[in-house]
This record gives structure tokens, sequence and C-alpha cells, in this order.
């Protein structure tokens, strides 16, 4: 980490509450990202479910129920599970290169501007921050060509009613994780501070990253962005293959993959997950395209990931034996 070698933070501010916009314009100041910058973006959603990259929509939200009140689905670029997005929610954005990155001196910021109105956040779990043991944020990653995107939620005064009525519950990850449901264990900034509002929050945060990373602050104008891809039925909806279904929660995740098989050799394939590393998706993929299913697929089976590894080993030996 080279972090003395970063001069300056560059501010952006989204004035729309469209997410494909929002989530192409992340996409754009990744791509255009200079080095030796800090991008500090903030943005709001209206009314919207969003997924991580690998899930798939159908098992993670009511999209019936969705499309009778209005709301929009969105899939973002990093992984992670599936988050509601209304106007009493604010995200940020932190953009740098992977040689900058600081996962807690950017957490540190958000911290820092809250606890600066007499709140008591702190970090926790996965990748979550809690007041008074209820989740306030959640966070998510995504790491391309030497740079790292790291954003996540404050959720101001969000309709948790609404949260929990368009979110699906999945049974296993409460099981896996003690608790009894989405609505139990979130909870809203406003109430543990009243007179507080989502811009006096947007200047704390401001405050913060200039006090925490001593840099000057440059407020900028936002690039041009498309929303064609976020918005296109392709990138939203992922459709499961009718064949062998590998399924299983660990403590870092789900992990689904829908294999279709002809003559015992893996022809396509679907993975479904809200494993935080996307990448380890895309190596579980190379590693079964075109391999038999069979037990040589195991001694073969390799990942960065040697936890990830042996566990998708034992999992594919499992259905060995039912196939």
């Amino acid at each position: 980490m080279s972090e003395n070698n970063l001069r300056l933070i560059k501010y952006y501010e989204s004035p729309g509450y469209n997410p494909y916009l929002n989530l192409a314009m992340e996409e754009k100041l990744m791509e255009t990202y200079e080095s030796g910058t800090l991008v500090f973006y903030l943005w709001q959603n209206k009314d919207t479910v969003v997924i991580g990259k690998n899930q798939c929509a159908s098992d993670e939200c009511n999209l019936s129920l969705m499309n009778e009140d209005n709301i929009k689905l969105a899939r973002r670029s990093s992984g992670g599970g599936s988050v509601y997005h209304d106007m009493g929610n604010l995200n940020f954005t932190f953009i740098t290169g992977a040689e900058y990155f600081d996962n807690k001196k950017q957490l540190d910021v958000v911290i820092e501007a809250l606890n600066s109105f007499g709140i008591e956040c702190y970090f926790s779990g996965r990748n979550d921050l809690y007041i008074d043991g209820f989740k306030i944020s959640g966070q998510a990653f995504l790491k391309k060509r030497g740079k790292v995107l790291h954003h996540g939620t404050l959720l101001f005064d969000v309709n948790i009613e609404d949260l929990g009525k368009y979110l699906k519950t999945d049974s296993e990850k409460l099981k896996t994780h003690g608790v009894q449901s989405h609505i139990q264990r979130v909870k809203n900034i406003k109430d543990f501070n009243s007179n507080l509002s989502i811009e006096k929050i947007k200047k704390a945060l401001k405050k913060s990253i200039i006090k925490t990373y001593d840099l000057p602050l440059v407020e900028c104008d936002l690039p041009r962005a498309d929303e064609s891809k976020y918005s296109s039925e392709e990138w939203l909806y992922r459709i499961n293959i009718d064949g062998l279904r590998l399924k299983r929660r660990f403590n870092y995740g789900l992990i689904d993959i829908n294999l279709e098989l002809k003559n015992n050799i893996i022809v396509s394939l679907v993975i479904n997950s809200d494993v935080m590393d996307t990448s380890i998706i895309d190596e579980i993929k190379e590693q079964l395209i075109n391999r038999a299913f069979d037990a040589s697929l195991i001694d073969s089976f390799r990942l960065s990931n040697e936890r990830i590894a042996s566990d998708l080993r034992v999992l594919i030996g499992e259905n060995l034996c039912m196939t």
C-alpha cells in the first residue's frame, strides 16, 4: 500500500435517483479513474431492490409484488447479497488503485462521520456497520484491472417494512448466522438521532474524508454514462438450467451451481451466489465447463481459495454418489 502517494480526493454526487444510471456511473468512474486519486461518490436510488452480480433475481426478490408496487430491480457489478433502496437510504462509493486500497480507513470515514453526531458506530460481521447491535450499513467490493471499488449503504430512514416485503428470506442463511429476520436485525440511523438528515450526513462524510486522509477534496462534475447495460433484461435476469443442481450455504456465502450435462460432460452452467469475491465464481466456472462430471473432476478441482475448493470437492463428491 502506497497511501502517502495519494494526492487528491475527487468528490462526486448524483443529482438523480435512477438506479441504472447510478450504477453505470460507478462503472464509468472506475473506468476513468486516475492514479493517485481517491474517488468518493454519493448517490441514492428510488424504490429499488439491488441484487449482487451472481444472484438469481427470482430466488432473492418477490418479483411479482415488486412489479405490482412499481419497485425496480437492479443488479450491481459487485458480489454479496440483495438490498432494498428507497429515498431514506444513502449509498457511498470509494474507488481507488489497489495500491492505495484500505478498507479500514475507508470505513473509518463513515464511522467518524456518524460519531460526530454522538452516534457510536462500529464494524462487525462480514462487511457490516452496526449501532447498538443493529445493522445500519452493508458493503460490497469489486476488483478490476488494478482498481478497487468499495460501496455500501447507509440506512438513514428506510421503510423497514418494505425491506422485509420485497426481499426473500433465506432460511439457511438465517440459521447459519443465528438471526431471526431482515427486519429484526436492522435499524435506521435516524432512530439514534432524530435531528439528523441525509444532507447533514453528506456534509459530515465530506468533512470526515478530508480529516481522515488529510488531503484536499475537489468537487467534480459527473461524466456521461450509458445505463443500457444495467437496465437490460439480459443483465437483470438469469434463468437457471434445468439439470443437476449443487447447492449449499457455507459461512462465507451461498454457492448454487446449476449444470447441464450431455454424455456426462458439463456443457453449460449457471452459478448463483452472494459470495463477496466475484472472481472466485469465475474461477469455478472455468474449472467446471467442458469437464466430465466424474471422480477425475474432484481430483483436479483447484481454486485460488483452497477453503472454497475443498468445500466444493466435497459437494461434487456427494452429488456424484447420487448420479
